[in-house]
């Protein structure tokens, strides 16, 4: 008979009320997902691996975390026989039902995308299909290297999308299918390797908009040339000016014969990033807002600069969750696992919401790791306490390189402190 352990009935309470038994019993009916009667049903199955994240214990240890006497071959056998659909349906009723919570601009609703890699295990299934990183050190060239392509709620920071792509295949391929999880009329941020023709254009026909940060080479200087030409000037490094169509290679045929002889009018703003002690750099962005009256350049900078909150999202996932590495040995666990940590994402987001409130800050102020302890450690039944606060974080540049060198980034031989760069300014 399977059944958790006191110290973690706590823990159980909130998975009931984030994914209750009956709610993962009827999309593994939906799916078609035939189970026999026994102690490891779909739910208790989901709820184990749940646990066993949180605990970071490993298969083995899980019977004494989850207080069941089912052995490990059983409960691996189990998380095998449930379909991978499960999970990404799961993953949509962990978001929240208020429309509200996020943050806002203007009246749209504010998305973060980007992507992060992390390091799964060395097989040959697995080698084949997500490749390697071509910067890792040995003769074996390291583990494979899969991405996360992933969509953000801005502010409140749930996970409404999360697709795994190979170490080889470009985020911008696949940013697409990220856009049908956005509420309507939203503002989608991301960073310039997201940035194309074809994406905007997908983006604006369903009726959303975007602020993306621009690389060098498709920035329009003077009157511009080729497929990007100025049309006028609307302020101080403030640009109006007009794209035509270009077709990358992942476009397909239908979708580039929607698109060919169309054309968008854009916005371009350059802005400068200034360090003390440091030279002053450019940087530009590109946006589907075209009013300067009512989209002013300087709160559209202001507004970009919360994109990087998505590496701090990001760190909480892969360092305070450990997703560093996955420890399936199939492409289908990778695909569960990945998933199962985007759920636990989601369920410690939850209580950060509901700790915000009672506190009166912002979601993405309350301490990810202080929400986590409280969840795995609180008394059962117990009241949600007060978390810690963190203060508004002002970005530092940190160089890649670690106290402890792994096989991809080289080692710190200075204190981080002295290393960091100081906090940049951005100005128009």
């Amino acid at each position: 008979m399977v059944s958790f352990s006191a110290s973690l009935k706590h823990v159980k309470e909130h998975l009931d009320q984030c994914l209750p038994a009956f709610l993962i019993l009827n999309i593994c009916r939906q799916v078609g997902h035939v189970w026999r009667k026994c102690p490891l049903t779909p739910d208790v199955t989901v709820h184990l691996l749940l646990v066993q994240i949180l605990c970071r214990v490993g298969l083995r240890g899980l019977r004494h975390a989850g207080g069941t006497d089912t052995c490990f071959q059983a409960i691996g056998k189990a998380r095998q026989r449930l379909p991978g659909q499960v999970f990404t349906a799961l993953l949509e009723h962990s978001l929240p039902k208020d429309f509200s919570m996020g943050s806002f601009y203007k009246g749209f609703k504010t998305y973060l995308a980007d992507g992060m890699s992390f390091l799964v295990q060395d097989t040959v299934e697995l080698a084949k299909k997500y490749g390697k990183a071509s910067n890792q050190k040995g003769t074996s060239k390291g583990y494979p290297t899969p991405k996360l392509l992933t969509l953000l709620e801005a502010g409140s920071a749930f996970i409404a999308k999360a697709i795994v792509l190979p170490y080889a295949k470009q985020e911008c391929t696949c940013l697409w299918r990220l856009f049908k999880k956005m509420a309507p009329r939203s503002l989608l941020m991301g960073d310039r390797a997201l940035v194309s023709f074809a994406l905007l254009a997908m983006l604006m026909g369903q009726g959303h908009h975007g602020c993306f940060r621009l690389s060098r080479d498709k920035v329009v200087r003077g009157r511009g040339k080729g497929h990007r030409k100025l049309i006028k000037r609307l302020g101080r490094q403030d640009l109006l000016v007009r794209w035509t169509a270009t077709r990358p290679r992942w476009l397909g045929s239908r979708r580039w014969k929607q698109m060919k002889d169309q054309s968008l009018e854009l916005r371009q703003i350059a802005f400068r990033i200034t360090r003390k002690g440091y030279r002053t750099h450019w940087a530009w962005i590109i946006t589907t807002l075209t009013d300067p009256v009512a989209y002013p350049a300087q709160e559209l900078i202001e507004l970009y600069s919360q994109r990087w909150q998505i590496e701090v999202h990001f760190r909480d996932l892969k360092c305070t969750l450990e997703m560093k590495k996955i420890s399936a040995r199939t492409v289908a666990g990778v695909q569960k696992e990945v998933m199962a940590f985007v759920l636990l994402y989601n369920l410690i987001r939850q209580v950060m919401a509901q700790a915000a409130e009672n506190q009166g800050v912002s979601p993405d102020r309350i301490s990810f790791t202080d929400a986590a302890l409280w969840l795995l450690w609180a008394p059962p039944g117990s009241a949600l306490a007060v978390l810690a606060v963190n203060p508004k974080r002002r970005r530092n540049s940190h160089p890649r390189a670690i106290k402890k060198g792994r096989h991809r980034f080289a080692q710190l031989k200075q204190s981080r402190a002295t290393a960091c760069k100081p906090p940049c300014i951005v100005k128009l």
